[in-house]
């Protein structure tokens, strides 16, 4: 089962694109739920080619800034499929299609792209802490926390950089709406003269 900390982190991600969405209606941006039910069809059929998916998108995580390396990755996701299959599949379809996603804004803009790479592998890291939180002592419990909180507070801190991006995306857009309002304004008559001009030619064209 796909936990709450997936759905939750996947709708924030997703929504801070919600401007990138809608100037790319041709090809839109997938919602959460879409991802989730994604994910967990991956990890009911465990096709092959998903687990080098999810290796090949932790390599891509580990080059970006305050990201652990992949080799330690890895080597977690190595751990937990020997001893926790199912929960290692649900990883592996998280993973592939978080990197088709990331693949396709990527296309679109970089620095977008990074930001969600990085909420991501903390996605990751957060799912990592809650299992050891599940299965450890009240000792290691109390480590467990202000290590979560870190985690959790680093995700908030990206994803108000992506709400300042959708801000200024906003911003833009208005400004251009408002000039070309403007402008026609501007251009009143001389738009209404020449919408009158097609109008005339195409009533005295020969039929």
């Amino acid at each position: 089962m796909v936990c709450r900390t997936n759905a939750v982190i996947l709708a924030l991600a997703v929504g801070a694109l919600a401007p990138l969405r809608a100037q790319e209606m041709q090809d839109p941006m997938p919602s959460p739920q879409a991802m989730q039910l994604q994910a967990q069809r991956i990890a009911q059929e465990r096709p092959r080619e998903a687990e080098a998916a999810a290796r090949a998108f932790l390599h891509v995580i580990g080059l970006q800034p305050g990201m652990p390396a992949a080799e330690s990755r890895l080597s977690e996701l190595d751990q937990l499929k020997h001893e926790m299959p199912d929960a290692y599949w649900g990883e592996v379809g998280q993973r592939t299609v978080q990197f088709d996603m990331v693949q396709n804004l990527a296309r679109r803009d970089s620095l977008r792209a990074s930001l969600v790479t990085m909420m991501f592998g903390l996605e990751s890291m957060t799912r990592t802490l809650q299992r050891a939180y599940r299965f450890g002592s009240d000792a290691q419990r109390d480590t467990y926390r202000p290590q979560l909180e870190k985690l959790i507070s680093t995700h908030f801190d990206i994803e108000n950089q992506l709400r300042l991006l959708e801000i200024k995306d906003i911003e833009r857009r208005l400004t251009d709406v408002r000039a070309e309002a403007q402008r026609r304004h501007d251009k009143r008559a001389e738009f209404i003269k020449f919408a009158v001009d097609d109008i005339v030619r195409d009533a005295i064209r020969p039929r």
